[in-house]
């Protein structure tokens, strides 16, 4: 058997594994909501406010230390011969030390000023830091073959979670406490991830350093600017006379995130065996095939994108523009998922087709937060959190148009 078939034998996603993959990552989601719940039930609105503050301000921490790296180390783990070791030993370090510095500032506020918000957000980022490098532990496992380590973390997460929410409403523990509890938790799970990781022998080339540096900060780009453009239709609605519709748009932004992580893991899921049959440079006959099947893909997201954008329009000239009917928003957002998901598939091959491909992915993805940008600064004073949503379709639309000429 030669090393590629082997590293597809050891990538392959059987509906078994399929499943007992997504079930961790849904137990550990089901689990964090329900935690949710009980934290409303056990703080006052003032305890929860103040959670919700820190949580929500740090939240991006955790996809920062989490998406570039994960995605380089699925990407360059499976075409790895003799560097593999040195990758590894390089992303272990990550996982390891990384949340060090944000754990011992927070610890530090804890034990000088265990009430604060200072306290409560820098325990909130370290939570956030050290969870994201959890989340690329369990992906360097999934890059060396070792699927079961991802759905034992997730199951533990969750568990964990909702198990500090109920000591939070049985003690009870303040906001502090809570977040200083899911940190040590995080930081046990991440230990055990660690453990498990060979060192590495030796230092790596600095060449290597610098190929897994740029990899991650390149394949990270798309996830870094698509929080960018939903932050910024938040910017955007709150300049105009419809700035009060900002929770609506939150509530439709929490379903979409919910939609786009199933997406995301999936994608996660799947890039060891992709990178596999792409071979090392992304050239092989495998390759071509599936150049062939993305350029439909964006083919068609540019045409389904393009009919929806003429459909909204006519919706919101003709009365839409300016609602405040969550049902209406839900809609307009849900009949939009499948041009963006097209998109989002396509990006996914292009980012693993090489450097090429990688800086490719990473100029779609800013051309597309600009285009965006534009297209809200002339919808979304006109219709209010409706328009927000409609900038959103744009995103299908450049991305396809993207991918159609790069592929």
């Amino acid at each position: 058997m030669t090393g590629r078939s082997t590293a597809a034998a050891a990538h392959r996603i059987g509906p078994r594994r399929l499943l007992t993959l997504l079930t961790g990552r849904a137990a550990f989601r089901l689990l964090m909501y329900g935690s949710a719940g009980v934290l409303v039930a056990a703080w006052s609105r003032e305890d929860f406010n103040r959670y919700a503050a820190a949580v929500g301000a740090a939240g991006w921490l955790g996809m920062l230390a989490q998406s570039g790296p994960e995605k380089a180390a699925l990407t360059l783990l499976p075409r790895a011969g003799r560097t593999r070791g040195h990758l590894v030993g390089m992303l272990r370090a990550v996982v390891a030390y990384v949340p060090l510095p944000f754990t011992v500032a927070a610890a530090v506020a804890l034990l000088l000023a265990p009430g604060s918000q200072p306290a409560v957000y820098l325990t909130a980022a370290a939570y956030y830091v050290a969870l994201g490098c959890g989340m690329l532990g369990v992906a360097v496992h999934r890059a060396l073959g070792r699927y079961t380590r991802d759905t034992v973390n997730s199951a533990l997460l969750g568990l964990g979670m909702i198990g500090m929410a109920w000591l939070a409403f049985a003690v009870p523990l303040p906001p502090a406490g809570y977040l200083a509890g899911l940190l040590a938790l995080v930081i046990t799970l991440n230990l055990a991830l660690v453990r498990g990781l060979p060192r590495g022998s030796g230092a790596p080339r600095p060449a290597l350093r610098v190929i897994l540096a740029r990899t991650a900060a390149l394949m990270g780009a798309a996830d870094v600017m698509a929080s960018a453009m939903i932050g910024t239709l938040f910017v955007e609605l709150s300049l105009t006379p419809y700035a009060s519709q900002s929770g609506d748009l939150y509530l439709m932004t929490i379903g979409w995130g919910f939609v786009t992580s199933v997406v995301y893991t999936l994608q996660r899921i799947y890039q060891p065996r992709l990178v596999v049959h792409l071979g090392p440079d992304g050239r092989s006959d495998d390759a071509a095939r599936v150049r062939e099947l993305v350029r439909r893909v964006a083919r068609a997201s540019v045409w389904v994108s393009g009919l929806w954008l003429v459909l909204a329009g006519a919706a919101l000239a003709g009365g839409l523009a300016g609602t405040r009917s969550l049902v209406a928003l839900g809609v307009l957002l849900a009949s939009l998922l499948p041009a963006n998901a097209l998109a989002s598939v396509g990006m996914f091959v292009l980012e693993n087709t090489g450097e090429a491909g990688l800086r490719d992915s990473a100029k779609a993805v800013v051309l597309t937060w600009a285009a965006m940008t534009a297209l809200g600064a002339v919808v979304i004073p006109f219709a209010g959190a409706a328009g927000a949503v409609y900038t959103l379709g744009a995103q299908g639309f450049v991305l396809g148009l993207v991918l159609r000429r790069r592929m």
